[in-house]
């Protein structure tokens, strides 16, 4: 599946069509699986525009989950069924698939951000506000929570034209305008800043803030460059009138009325354009009808002359086809069980040991009757429990989603350990922390190495994790400033039980013969605490 999106990514459709369409060919293909092939062939539709054909795709899709009990694989499909109906203009099934999709999906996790998210910017196109600020604000807490800061700009910028032009409150206004053009700076949404300014600009407009607001509309033109809307200069227009400043209000009124004409020459233009080329295309479709109907009058006498060699030969060959094909699906099938029971073996091993420590901390904080870190723990716990069991499944999780699961579980490590060390995770601007994806459990045993024999006994204890791109591929290096590998004992028994290193790289050897263009490897460095660089790439 990660093999067919990485091609759909890059825009290489022909191989994307051909691995899903190999991978459907296989006999007894698990459900959920089918129904994975079935929505990356809806994706794959949809990216090239196909949007009918898509929609075709992910019903078939959501059948399919729905039989196979998958609910998380089944809201994600809504949600996409939802988005293209969306971008197709019919609001109203956009709507309705977009609160099914709701309806399957966790309370508290990415794939619920982003239905909820996207229902909030629904909602308000279609000027439903009554849905549209309760739904926004619920966005906003999870958001927060799962520290999500592109959804928060986008929210933000809604947020923000919402509470200026339908609930008049230009301070709330104001305050998301801000809120949304810091957070779009930071996460390098720099194309869409025009719209935070507009609207920010508006706010001060309506408040009657006249400087204040030709300041952000001039804003406004600067980062919209090449394209302005005619509502900017319509804003600024206003703007100078309530100054008072007519001769520059007529100036701005003018450019609104030309804009607005070029506007309509080149959607005139265009159209044309769409018309003379259709009549072209269809011109030349009809010649190629009729050099055809020639072509095959000709070669009708000598087909029939050779159709009894034609038809032998054909079935000839057609034996051997089904035969070489049916030998290879087989050696395919008995491949993909192998691989399958080696995964399952190798997250046997891995899952358990990932939880065990969790599991240990809660027993004492229960023997020494401490109710408020209990509590505390178990909710973290829980939160844990559910990531872990969700990425146990995939082959590959998105960066954000392992970076949420490393908080999780260093936080659990802060609470037994009395707060003795600090940690840090940083995201590389260079990766997309919602797209870039890794193989499951594999960053947390050397975070628990880290935590468990690098800042133990130690003061001031430091453990950093980053994830950044380099060359095309995903590092995510691991450092403490610990005291270094003990090799000698029995710490060198616990260590190499705790980092399960042989597991993970007998991981990666099954992913690199699985998985087309994957390659990955680890490496230690010791001279300063301890250093872990996994580097991971995908061609």
């Amino acid at each position: 599946m990660q093999e067919s999106l990485l091609y759909i990514q890059k825009r290489d459709f022909d191989k994307a069509d051909a691995v899903l369409n190999e991978v459907l060919k296989i006999v007894e293909l698990p459900l959920p699986i089918k129904g994975e092939v079935w929505r990356n062939l809806g994706t794959l539709q949809f990216y090239q525009q196909k949007f009918e054909q898509a929609l075709d795709f992910y019903f078939k899709a959501a059948s399919i989950f729905e039989k196979a009990d998958s609910p998380t694989l089944l809201a994600d499909t809504y949600s996409n069924i939802g988005i293209l109906n969306a971008s197709l203009k019919k609001f109203d099934k956009a709507t309705t698939y977009l609160e099914k999709a709701l309806q399957y999906s966790a309370k508290e996790d990415v794939l619920h951000l982003k239905i909820i998210s996207n229902l909030s910017t629904l909602y308000s196109d279609t000027k439903a506000f009554d849905k549209f600020e309760p739904t926004a604000l619920q966005a906003e807490r999870l958001a927060k929570k799962l520290n999500s800061k592109r959804v928060l700009a986008s929210l933000y910028t809604n947020l923000s034209q919402y509470y200026t032009e339908e609930k008049q409150d230009y301070k709330r206004g104001l305050a998301y305008g801000q809120q949304s053009v810091t957070l779009k700076k930071a996460v390098g949404f720099n194309h869409s800043l025009s719209i935070s300014y507009n609207n920010i600009g508006y706010a001060y407009l309506k408040n009657k803030e006249y400087q204040k607001a030709i300041t952000y509309f001039d804003s406004t033109i600067q980062v919209a460059k090449s394209f302005v809307s005619p509502i900017v200069y319509n804003n600024i227009k206003d703007a100078y009138r309530g100054l008072g400043a007519y001769q520059k209000a007529l100036f701005y009124a003018e450019l609104e009325e030309e804009l607005k004409d070029s506007i309509s020459k080149a959607a005139q233009k265009e159209k044309v354009s769409e018309l003379i080329e259709k009549y072209e295309s269809e011109k030349k479709q009809q010649e190629i009808l009729t050099l055809d109907a020639k072509n095959q009058l000709q070669t009708l006498t000598i087909r029939q002359q050779k159709y009894w060699f034609f038809g032998i030969a054909f079935l000839g060959m057609l034996l051997l086809g089904l035969g070489y094909f049916g030998f290879r699906n087989f050696k395919t099938k008995q491949a993909l069980d192998k691989v399958v029971l080696k995964q399952d073996l190798l997250k046997s091993q891995l899952n358990p040991h990932f939880l065990f420590n969790a599991l240990q901390s809660i027993q004492n904080f229960i023997h020494q009757n401490d109710k408020t870190k209990s509590s505390e723990y178990l909710s973290n716990y829980a939160k844990l429990m559910r990531l872990v069991l969700e990425n146990s499944d995939l082959q590959f999780v998105t960066v954000e989603n392992d970076k949420l699961a490393l908080e999780s579980y260093l936080r659990l490590q802060q609470l037994t350990h009395n707060n003795a060390f600090d940690y840090v995770i940083e995201i590389d601007g260079t990766v997309a922390e919602d797209f870039d994806r890794l193989p499951p459990l594999i960053t947390q045993p050397f975070v628990e190495n880290a935590v468990l024999h690098g800042v133990k006994d130690i003061t001031n204890g430091q453990i950093k994790v980053r994830y950044s791109k380099e060359g095309g591929a995903l590092c995510v290096t691991i450092q403490d400033n610990g005291k270094g590998f003990v090799t000698k004992g029995a710490e060198e028994k616990r260590l190499h039980k705790s980092m399960s290193t042989d597991i993970i790289k007998k991981q990666f050897e099954i992913l690199q013969k699985t998985v087309k263009g994957f390659k990955a490897n680890i490496t230690i460095d010791q001279s300063e605490g301890t250093k872990i660089l996994l580097h991971i790439r995908y061609s």
